[in-house]
């Protein structure tokens, strides 16, 4: 379903509690993305090059200096990863028993929990990240308002997920409007809500957070000859645009009431 005020995008029916908490503690990652190594690699490798400069040009005051970072979500840990080599001292959580595993393999320090039941005293982080993990939940508000709360007043709360308004989106509705075909989803059918840019920026000045600002941007998967020319007429329209696929939105955590 599409929100007709906002743009929110809201997947209808939604999995229950428990379905969620199966298909992320085993599922996702056992079934969905097995090539632990290979996922690692190549994530790591595009997170080097894309989303860390965005993060370090939205969070640039958390990371000046070495930072404690908690990263929630963190999957195999690629981005964890390029935080240590950055000089930085992330902390990972995750739910999947079988990606945890794998990120201690790495020598990352890696706890298999979820939040509300985390290790760590509120405050206790110069920056809290969460990358592809919104987009999952029941309640976005919720998650966003646990994150401020882990991050110490002054310090930095950043959310990546994927952004709704693209316009290989925008084009495949208009195609299906046209042929009087009900529109495909965003994305995959596992994720409850996807974002615009502003409905993420919202989430962060709704729990707590200043100075709030997003960029929108593409990461470069690996695709075939035809599927990277298909994709890449869009992302260059996105970029003509100043969107892209992905949305990274940071702001600080106010230091006053």
């Amino acid at each position: 379903m599409k929100c007709a005020g906002c743009g929110l995008l809201i997947a209808q029916p939604q999995a229950t509690p428990a379905e969620m908490d199966a298909y992320y503690r085993r599922t996702y990652y056992e079934v969905m993305w097995p090539d632990d190594e290979g996922v690692w690699r190549e994530n790591r490798t595009a997170h080097q090059r894309t989303a860390w400069p965005i993060l370090r040009g939205l969070c640039g005051e958390a990371l000046q200096r070495p930072a404690r970072v908690l990263e929630i979500g963190c999957g195999y840990g690629a981005m964890l990863d390029v935080l240590r080599t950055e000089g930085h001292r992330p902390v990972g959580i995750e739910l999947s028993l079988k990606a945890a595993a794998f990120c201690r393999t790495k020598s990352l320090a890696v706890v298999a929990a979820r939040i509300p039941d985390l290790p760590f005293r509120p405050g206790g982080f110069d920056l809290v990240l969460a990358r592809h993990v919104i987009e999952h939940l029941a309640d976005p508000r919720e998650f966003v308002a646990r994150m401020v709360q882990l991050a110490r007043p002054g310090g930095y709360v950043a959310v990546e997920t994927e952004n709704a308004r693209i316009a290989q989106y925008m084009w495949d509705r208009l195609r299906c409007h046209l042929s009087l075909r009900v529109p495909p989803f965003r994305s995959s059918t596992d994720h409850t809500y996807v974002f615009r840019p502003a409905h993420v920026r919202r989430l962060l000045e709704d729990a707590g957070c200043e100075s709030v600002d997003s960029v929108s941007f593409s990461e470069r998967p690996r695709e075939t000859l035809h599927w990277r020319l298909y994709k890449g007429l869009f992302r260059t329209l996105d970029r003509i645009a100043g969107g892209g696929e992905l949305v990274m939105a940071a702001g600080r955590v106010r230091t006053h009431a």
